[in-house]
């Protein structure tokens, strides 16, 4: 089979932290990950406070038993990830991310802070923002590619890890497209200084 589907019903029986643990190696085993993500900030650029937010959402939601904290625990220390050398980190935020309210204005204003300070502070992180305004170039929600071995897929009900070569090419060559629409370096700097002003007015 070239590919799984996992019920949140399932990994989330005791809570979702063991999900966040499980993502651990994985990450330390990639080289190279690519991360699209319009509608959120990735976990593993996730201040604590932003992640609360979100984790306690998604608990709530999906009625499992509620360990947020311990979930934000494990979540923020899948960051140290991004200290190792020798990995490679590719993230492709939706601007329809910075602009909803996750928590609260400071929240928000205090996580695309994060990100401004990720954009100088961490050379082998790369961060570009596809604009709300960007021509249409793929219909892909989320995914994160791990080097070219999988292809993970969040849903509203669970993951889907993908594994297939062909898959993973085309996930690629979406990934490829969104790139060629997204903002980075001055021009991802000033999109998210324009995004951080509107929840600090």
């Amino acid at each position: 089979m070239t590919y799984t589907y996992t019920s949140f019903s399932t990994t989330g029986q005791d809570g979702l932290s063991d999900l966040q643990h499980s993502l651990i190696d994985l990450e330390h085993a990639t080289e190279l990950q690519r991360d699209w993500s319009p509608h959120i900030v990735h976990g593993l650029l996730q201040t604590p406070a932003y992640a609360r937010a979100i984790l306690s959402t998604c608990i709530a939601i999906l009625e499992v038993p509620d360990d947020t904290e311990e979930t934000v625990t494990k979540r923020l220390a899948r960051q140290r990830v991004l200290d190792v050398p020798g990995k490679r980190f590719r993230f492709l935020l939706g601007e329809e991310a910075l602009l909803r309210t996750v928590g609260s204005p400071a929240i928000m204003a205090e996580q695309i802070q994060v990100l401004l300070d990720t954009l100088t502070d961490r050379e082998h992180v790369e961060i570009g923002i596809v604009p709300v305004a960007a021509r249409f170039v793929s219909p892909a929600s989320g995914f994160i590619l791990s080097d070219d071995r999988l292809c993970d897929v969040e849903t509203a009900t669970g993951q889907l890890t993908v594994t297939a070569a062909v898959d993973i090419a085309t996930a690629a060559r979406h990934f490829d497209a969104l790139a060629t629409v997204a903002a980075f370096g001055q021009d991802a700097r000033t999109i998210l200084e324009r995004a951080l002003a509107t929840h600090i007015a």
